[in-house]
């Protein structure tokens, strides 16, 4: 962890809702800079107590996910990658989830009938959500969107791709490496949508804890690595690549894809030993059902990257 002072990034009452260069940065920063960056809910500027009911007209469309942002990275140009490490994340109660018609992986898109309006709201406490009275779920603190400005033109805080963007990854938490594509001078870094815990496929449309953070990060630059398309992460114990696509399928084999080429470049591998290493050991699953493109992460253990 980075020892450097922290600059604190407060979230705008104008938050932004599009991720693209056109936005005015917020913040400059020096590579190596890090930045304890606070995040709004999902859906705004609402539920601040857990005596505030949800109510499905907060959620306007295409107003959700503000994300806090751009911050400009000093010397950032195409020829870099963003690494953001992601250190803490302070959890900042209540949070919420809901199930709402139209969203989730479950949608009748015709009738528009589903299981009809249902959310809840949940307190924060020793590392817990309090699902009920019985309940208490572990947290496990992540970012559903992290994001540099694309090449042209911005994408919604909804969508996602090669920069980034709704990502919903459950990897992306304290103690993460995400290493991003630079398509633009300067980055324009974005970070919101925080979650305190997710399963995967975000069965119910907004199926995390939904919550609002102070998530602290260090961001610096390195030379942008070959083959670098999809954002990378990397933990203690793992490398893997994350890739976002309909159908689903092709989410899993960019991802695939991507995480060969990081081996090769990086670790040594021939292409067809790579795949054929990976046929074995590994680890992929579709984190997101419910964003505009699926979200998919390929990983693979460290271990298996040497030479035994």
């Amino acid at each position: 962890m980075s020892t450097a002072p922290v600059v604190e990034v407060a979230k705008k009452s104008a938050t932004v809702y599009s991720l693209g260069a056109e936005h005015e940065p917020i913040a400059r920063v020096t590579p190596g800079s890090r930045l304890r960056i606070e995040t709004e809910l999902n859906i705004g500027d609402v539920l601040h107590s857990m005596d505030e009911p949800f109510d499905p007209a907060m959620v306007q469309l295409p107003f959700v996910n503000p994300a806090t942002g751009p911050i400009f990275i000093e010397g950032a140009l195409p020829s870099h990658a963003l690494v953001c490490d992601i250190e803490e994340m302070e959890l900042l109660p209540p949070g919420f989830t809901a199930l709402i018609p139209t969203f989730g992986p479950f949608v009748d898109w015709i009738r528009h009938r589903e299981f009809g309006d249902h959310a809840r709201v949940v307190d924060v406490q020793d590392g817990h959500v309090l699902w009920d009275a019985h309940r208490r779920i572990p947290v496990s603190p992540m970012v559903g969107v992290i994001a540099t400005a694309p090449q042209v033109g911005s994408v919604s805080t909804v969508d996602n791709g090669t920069h980034g963007g709704n990502l919903d990854v459950q990897e992306m938490g304290p103690g993460c490496r995400v290493i991003l594509p630079i398509e633009v001078e300067g980055a324009h870094f974005f970070l919101g949508d925080c979650h305190a815990v997710q399963g995967d496929g975000e069965l119910c449309g907004m199926g995390a804890i939904e919550i609002r953070t102070r998530t602290t990060v260090t961001l610096d630059l390195i030379d942008r690595p070959p083959a670098l398309r999809w954002p990378r992460v990397e933990t203690a114990t793992h490398i893997g690549v994350v890739a976002c696509a309909r159908p689903l399928e092709d989410a899993f084999r960019l991802a695939a894809e991507g995480l060969v080429a990081w081996m090769v470049s990086s670790y040594g591998f021939q292409v067809a030993e790579a795949v054929m290493l990976l046929g074995q050991v590994a680890e992929a699953r579709c984190t997101q059902l419910v964003n505009p493109k699926y979200s998919y992460i390929v990983k693979v253990e460290k271990r298996w990257l040497g030479d035994g």
